[in-house]
C-alpha cells in the first residue's frame, strides 16, 4: 500500500535552522534573568556530571561541522550570491 506523504518545503526547514538557535537564545536569556533563588546546595561532584552530560553533545555537534563543512560553506555562499544578485540586478 503507498501512502502518500509531503515532504517538508526546503525553505521551511531552512527558516527553521535560522531562527531556532536565537529563540533558544532568548528563551534561555529570560530563564537566566528572571529565575528565583533556588536556595539549594550544588554538591563539587555535579562539575563532572555536567561536563560529562554535555560533552559528547558539544563533540558530536563539532563532528557534523567537520564532516559537512562544505556543504554549509557552499550553503552560505549560495545565500550570499544570490543576495548579491539581487542587489545588483533589482526587480521593479
Amino acid at each position: 500500500m503507498y501512502i502518500n506523504k509531503k515532504l517538508p518545503n526546503p525553505r521551511n526547514i531552512r527558516v527553521f535552522l535560522l531562527y531556532f538557535p536565537c529563540i533558544l537564545a532568548i528563551v534561555l536569556l529570560f530563564d537566566f534573568v528572571f529565575a528565583k533563588s533556588a536556595h539549594a546546595y550544588i554538591d563539587p561532584n555535579t562539575g563532572g556530571f555536567f561536563f560529562q552530560a554535555v560533552a559528547p553533545f558539544v563533540y558530536a555537534i563539532l563532528g557534523v561541522i567537520v564532516v559537512f563543512w562544505k556543504r554549509i560553506t557552499g550553503f552560505v555562499r549560495g545565500i550570499v550570491s544570490r543576495k548579491k544578485e539581487q542587489n545588483n540586478h533589482p526587480s521593479e
